[in-house]
């Protein structure tokens, strides 16, 4: 008997000592990195803080194929739909100090009253050269009493919706804590992590909808050799932990999680740090536009283009200026369309005519005039 419960506390050690047994560490910058548990040695996450400061890259009003937007340096917010094919602007969001200026029309197009939108915002990071910035928009909208986070970056006047960031988020989270600024390592080289950055399909009136997949890049050799990276929503806890994966001999280590807005998405399996079904290529499959850093890009076409500004500056002047806009877009009239149906007008034959008059008296001196008589 004794012999058989010393059998069993042998086994229930080596039961419980196994997960010390397999879990395996590595000697990272930030020191003793657990496997199975990423959080461990681990720096705290920082945290994303929002004001109601507008940035100063995105003040100013911005116009697309679809809508028109203002962000006053007053915090105020409005937004006008473009509809039927650009020919009338509906005031659908705007703050109550606009009916000061010019109330809104009344008519089957648009909603009363309209929608009182109100947004805060953080700065993810700013290029050196403050051409560029990537941020987060916290959008409050009506009878919601969750924010929604909609990510946005702008390069030089004109807003995109599809980007990623250079370096991986601990880099860029640290670097904005304490200068506001991407590293200046970015400009020498476009090797290196690009994490996407983006989810959202648009500034809307109402939710947007969200992407459930992100791809991010791991670029090598100058961009001639480019490594997809898939990443999907996960319910894992947020933290600077890595991935890896290999080509050759080559080992490449990248986020293994990503924060954007107020998802998280992940590359692995689990708890797993291994990377799987890298996809290699020698180009992207979209346009790409880079901020004068490098530290920044964008997919494809821009979402919107920065208006020109004028001599407005306060908020009361950008304000007027918008509503201007407004007006001298629904001002215009649109001519009418052709006739589906056009009319179709007879044709004689004179001869025919002249031969059944020709015994009328009314049109003796028409006709001898045609016959120069």
């Amino acid at each position: 008997m004794k012999t058989e419960i010393r059998k069993l506390n042998f086994i229930l050690a080596f039961l419980f000592s196994l997960p010390a047994l397999f879990a395996q560490t590595t000697q990272t910058g930030e020191g003793l990195v657990s496997v199975r548990n990423e959080s461990v040695a681990l720096p705290s996450v920082t945290e994303h803080i929002f004001s109601e400061t507008v940035p100063l890259l995105l003040q100013g009003m911005w116009q697309g194929t679809d809508r028109l937007l203002m962000f006053s340096n007053k915090n105020e917010f409005a937004l006008v739909l473009r509809v039927f094919y650009q020919w009338y602007d509906d005031r659908a969001a705007e703050p109550a100090s606009f009916s000061e200026f010019k109330s809104r029309d009344r008519n089957n197009t648009t909603k009363s009253p309209a929608e009182d939108i109100q947004i805060r915002y953080t700065t993810i990071c700013e290029n050196p050269s403050k051409t560029a910035g990537v941020y987060e928009l916290s959008v409050t909208y009506p009878y919601e009493k969750i924010p929604v986070l909609i990510p946005i970056c702008i390069i030089d006047e004109k807003l995109y919706m599809d980007f990623m960031i250079k370096d991986s988020a601990q880099v860029t989270d640290f670097s904005v804590s304490d200068s506001a600024q991407v590293s200046e390592s970015h400009s020498s080289s476009r090797d290196g992590f690009y994490r996407a950055a983006a989810t959202a399909n648009g500034i809307t009136i109402s939710q947007p909808i969200f992407k459930k997949e992100v791809l991010s890049y791991f670029v090598e050799s100058e961009g001639k050799e480019i490594y997809k990276i898939r990443y999907w929503l996960s319910e894992m806890d947020y933290s600077y932990a890595k991935a890896t994966f290999s080509d050759g001999e080559k080992i490449f280590s990248v986020d293994k999680y990503l924060r954007i807005g107020t998802n998280v998405y992940q590359c692995t399996t689990g708890r797993s740090t291994k990377i799987r079904n890298i996809q290699k290529s020698s180009q992207f499959e979209k346009k790409l536009t880079y901020d004068s850093d490098g530290g920044i890009v964008a997919f494809g076409e821009p979402y919107l283009l920065k208006v020109p500004e004028g001599s407005e500056r306060t908020a009361v002047q950008i304000s007027q200026r918008f509503l201007g806009t407004v007006e001298a877009t629904n001002s215009q009239k649109k001519p009418l369309p052709a006739s589906p149906f056009p009319p179709v007008f007879p044709k004689y034959r004179w001869k025919e005519i002249t031969e059944l008059e020709l015994y009328n008296p009314s049109t003796w001196n028409k006709r001898n005039l045609d016959i120069h008589k």
